[in-house]
């Protein structure tokens, strides 16, 4: 059975460096380049004052993909507090049926009773869910444009 919940990054810190393996292999470009060296000490502080938030699914126990959200007020509008994510991951074999789409909603809710107005999502070409988005009334606002120097 599929549970969804929020948990903390350091007590299942394990857990998350090998599912993370599984999404920098699937998303992330450039590998030559990019390598996967998470600011543990970052997420520790930035979770340890609120700011990070980990949701994750399950499968009985197993971790099968998590959503990653920064909460802060907007550095434009100082009363708008945005929920932006940090990463998506749902397992290959999970991708299919809801299980995406009820984590994507269970973060929506967990993020608007921790004080969230808006939420942000950082997609992936690779692997692109904005349908889903669309569909749950969420709206293109931005596009970020990349390249080495």
């Amino acid at each position: 059975m599929i549970t969804y919940q929020q948990e903390s990054l350091f007590e299942i810190l394990d857990e998350m460096k090998e599912i993370i393996k599984l999404n920098y292999r699937d998303l992330t470009l450039n590998k030559d380049k990019v390598l996967l060296d998470p600011i543990w000490e970052r997420y520790e502080n930035l979770e340890s004052t609120g700011n990070f938030f980990l949701f994750t699914a399950r499968d009985d126990l197993a971790l099968v993909g998590y959503g990653a959200f920064f909460l802060n007020n907007h550095i434009h509008y100082r009363d708008l507090n945005v929920a932006s994510n940090d990463v998506l991951y749902l397992k290959e074999e999970y991708r299919k049926g809801m299980t995406g789409i009820k984590l994507l909603k269970f973060c929506e809710n967990k993020m608007k009773e921790l004080g969230a107005d808006k939420i942000t999502w950082h997609v992936k070409n690779s692997i692109d869910f904005t349908p889903i988005l669309y569909r749950l009334g969420y709206l293109e606002e931005d596009k970020i444009i990349g390249k080495f120097l």
